[in-house]
């Protein structure tokens, strides 16, 4: 099992993650092997920017595998599929929000050429027992075939899945939480596995979606929310208001996020700068036929 983490250096609440899974594991109840990249762009980190920071072609960790031995991503990317990529049974990847913004759902690739990949790869989304989970088109849409999980997927057949539960900038005990419920669902993907003794708790109730609609601000200033304290998975009604972004220089409200339709919050954010396209909110349709709740099951994990 693989975790990695920091492909993208502003998204580093996953180290944290990562860090304590590792240390909930007793190497005596373990069967296989954990491989823990908790930073896999040291430069991106370093700079604490999303991107490597060089002038290169390929600045994205995440767009460019399985790498080449040019840019500093590509040799980075290459490194990965050399090094660790042939070890590695299953993949769970973290994508976390930036500072001020919070993502909240577990995905994986619906579309990796072999069934049996996609299959799998689900089956360790629902294992992790978030409260939502979301099917990508991952080789066909996002993040596509050169992101870590659409490369091992496509041609390698190694299955995955992506922790998006978190970010950084809120109140400890809100932190504190996507952590531990982090840990708690790295824990439930090696017991699905058999790599860790014991059974998983019941499944809980949870939402199953396919579609998903960022309401990034088109404007930079200051991004208020209507709420102070937003709750990922609330349902919200087409044309509700989520939040302003405003001048930090005249106090003009620049622009109104409102949800695009009926649905589910997928994203939030608290108070804080934004730029143009910076995340906000992320609305989930209700009625769209690809959303689904499914109801809590006994005895799913065998």
């Amino acid at each position: 099992m693989t975790l990695t983490s920091t492909l993208h250096g502003v998204e580093w609440l996953s180290i944290e993650m990562i860090r304590r899974a590792v240390e909930a594991i007793d190497p005596a109840d373990l069967s296989g092997a954990v491989l823990a990249l908790p930073v896999v762009n040291p430069s991106a980190l370093g700079a604490l920017s999303r991107t490597t920071p060089d002038d290169s072609d390929a600045p994205d960790l995440n767009r460019v595998f399985p790498g080449g031995q040019n840019w500093i991503s590509e040799q980075l990317a290459a490194t990965v599929v050399r090094e660790i990529l042939p070890h590695t049974s299953a993949i769970i990847d973290f994508h976390l929000g930036i500072w001020g913004s919070s993502f909240g759902y577990v995905a994986y690739g619906g579309d990796f050429p072999d069934e049996k990949v996609s299959a799998t790869s689900r089956s360790m989304a629902q294992a992790f027992d978030f409260p939502m989970i979301c099917e990508e088109k991952m080789i066909e849409r996002f993040p596509g075939p050169r992101s870590l999980a659409g490369y091992a997927g496509a041609h390698l057949g190694i299955p995955s899945c992506i922790g998006e539960l978190g970010g950084s900038g809120f109140d400890h005990d809100r932190e504190q939480g996507w952590i531990d419920a982090t840990v708690t669902g790295i824990l439930n993907v090696m017991r699905k596995f058999g790599m860790l003794p014991g059974d998983n708790a019941p499944r809980r109730r949870h939402l199953e979606f396919e579609k998903k609609s960022r309401l990034n601000p088109k404007n930079g200033g200051m991004l208020y929310p209507v709420r102070e304290r937003e709750e990922l998975g609330r349902e919200v009604v087409e044309g509700e208001l989520l939040g302003r972004v405003v001048s930090p220089y005249t106090f003009e409200v620049l622009e109104e996020l409102r949800a695009p339709f009926d649905g589910y919050l997928a994203w939030i954010s608290r108070w804080y700068p934004v730029r143009p396209g910076d995340w906000a909110f992320g609305v989930v349709p209700k009625h769209d036929a690809g959303t689904r709740w499914v109801e809590a099951e006994k005895g799913w994990s065998e």
